[in-house]
């Protein structure tokens, strides 16, 4: 087959914890990933689906033991590569202002999903590693790495969940858009 015969390739990037609150936010309860690469890659030769994602802190043990096992799910998955980033703790201090108390809040912050996906995603433009890259995310810090990946003649398409078309700038840099929709995730169950 000559080079221009060639399907196209394609890796999927995807932000996990946007995808799963986005999910969630549209009331679908699962979502195999496997079928979610192979229904975007549709027409295209699949390189990888890349899943950028934080492990919880272990102190969160139901669900950090459900998040586990989705994990060794992601990893048993020859299509897609799970790519953790790290949560980090932190501490702020509230006041109340009717009383005035201070109470301290602990939460924890995702740190080097976002990085980690755009890094990749330019890379894999500039080292041929494919040809269209499917973003799965509605998180406008993208943009930059979308027209990275532009720069080298490389097509973008943008996945998102209904809720998330509001996100302008990813709508007016990506050359495509694919609504993760009801209707288009009853195919990836």
């Amino acid at each position: 087959m000559s080079e221009s015969q060639r399907k196209p390739r394609v890796e999927i990037f995807v932000d996990g914890t946007n995808f799963r609150i986005a999910q969630l936010n549209a009331g679908i309860a699962d979502v195999d990933l496997p079928a979610l690469a192979r229904q975007l890659a549709r027409g295209y030769v699949l390189v990888k689906m890349r899943y950028y994602t934080a492990p919880l802190p272990r102190n969160q043990s139901d669900t950090y033991a459900r998040q586990q096992r989705f994990f060794e799910r992601l990893r048993k998955a020859r299509a897609v590569e799970l790519v953790l980033g790290r949560n980090e703790p932190r501490r702020e201090n509230i006041r109340c202002p009717q009383c005035g108390e201070v109470t301290t809040h602990r939460h924890h912050v995702e740190k080097e999903t976002d990085v980690n996906l755009a890094i990749d995603m330019a890379v894999g433009a500039h080292t041929d590693r494919y040809d269209v890259a499917i973003l799965v995310a509605g998180d406008t810090d993208y943009v930059h790495a979308v027209e990275a990946v532009q720069a080298t003649g490389r097509k973008v398409i943008w996945c998102h969940f209904p809720a998330q078309a509001h996100t302008d700038r990813l709508r007016q840099v990506s050359d495509e858009q694919i609504l993760l929709d009801e209707k288009f995730l009853r195919t990836c169950r």
